[in-house]
């Protein structure tokens, strides 16, 4: 009975050991706060001498769709096939017609809606729908007007009009297809093509990056804010973040949705993490597509103090 006795009592005492061990463990400490992170050197990178309106404005895709008014005559509408033509010839970008189209051409004059004067700096057209994802100035829709009458041998007005629907201004050069006032004489510039072949060698695939993180742990919980966000040309359907601590996952997160330009922020709190660590990684990624660059997909933390 003796010997009974002592194992239970030694088979008690483990289980309380346990127990208060785990107690431990698990009680409320003061927070430990890690390293936060700001996505604040992020940088544009644009041409030195850039004609556009907005640095990087481009539309989603290579591929643009446009639609002409039925109001415009068959002379008109020939002009705007040519000059799309002549585009496509000279840069990588292609032209559809579509009913629901990214530029689209009137016959008439338009004046510009009070929201939108800024984008009509020309006056006869420009971009009217723009996300800023803070590298580039993403075009949805632009609209061209070609009231005044060609006469040139060659479609002058839809070529620099078209232009400005795709987000470049006017220069000083006489020559030049962009110069204010019209002359037959004027050609496309070189730098013209150059920037749009740059601007549009970039896939149209989605970027996510990490703009703002805060952590800190309690114990062996963490919590943490991190604003993602969206930098590239496409939304992506599903995202995710993963959440690991020295080489191991934590946690998985799906984001879903994030759209072109779109900022999501997510509050977590009392994730159940290790004692002891020496970094967390946070990691976001789209499941279903290629990335334009990983480069900003991960951010590792570390503490600023010992717990």
């Amino acid at each position: 009975m003796k010997i009974l006795e002592v194992i239970l009592l030694i088979v008690m005492l483990g289980i309380l050991i346990t127990g208060l061990y785990a107690l431990w463990v698990n009680l409320p400490r003061a927070p430990v706060e890690l390293e936060s992170y700001s996505a604040d050197n992020i940088q544009i990178q644009a041409p030195d001498k850039s004609y556009q309106f907005y640095p990087n404005m481009r539309f989603r895709d290579k591929k643009i769709s446009y639609g002409i008014e039925e109001a415009c005559t068959q002379g008109k509408r020939a002009d705007i096939i040519e000059a799309l033509q002549i585009l496509s010839q000279d840069t990588i970008l292609e032209f559809y017609e579509s009913s629901d189209p990214e530029i689209k051409y009137y016959c008439s004059e338009i004046a510009p809606e009070p929201e939108q004067a800024n984008h009509f700096v020309a006056g006869e057209g420009g971009p009217t729908d723009i996300i800023n994802t803070s590298v580039y100035s993403v075009i949805y829709k632009g609209k061209v007007s070609l009231y005044k009458p060609e006469k040139c041998d060659g479609p002058k007005i839809a070529i620099h009009e078209t232009f400005h629907a795709l987000g470049f201004d006017h220069n000083n050069n006489k020559l030049s297809i962009m110069y204010p006032v019209t002359d037959c004489k004027q050609e496309i510039d070189q730098y013209l093509i150059d920037e749009i072949n740059s601007l549009y060698s970039t896939p149209s695939l989605p970027d996510l990056g990490i703009e703002n993180l805060v952590a800190n742990k309690s114990g062996r919980y963490i919590n943490f804010d991190i604003v993602i966000v969206n930098y590239g040309l496409k939304d992506t359907e599903k995202a995710k973040l993963i959440l690991s601590a020295d080489g191991e996952k934590v946690k998985e997160f799906d984001l879903n949705k994030i759209g072109i330009g779109t900022r999501k922020l997510l509050s977590v709190q009392n994730i159940r993490g290790p004692r002891e660590f020496s970094d967390l990684v946070f990691e976001v990624f789209d499941t279903g597509n290629q990335e334009i660059s990983e480069e900003n997909n991960k951010v590792i933390v570390r503490q600023t103090n010992s717990s």
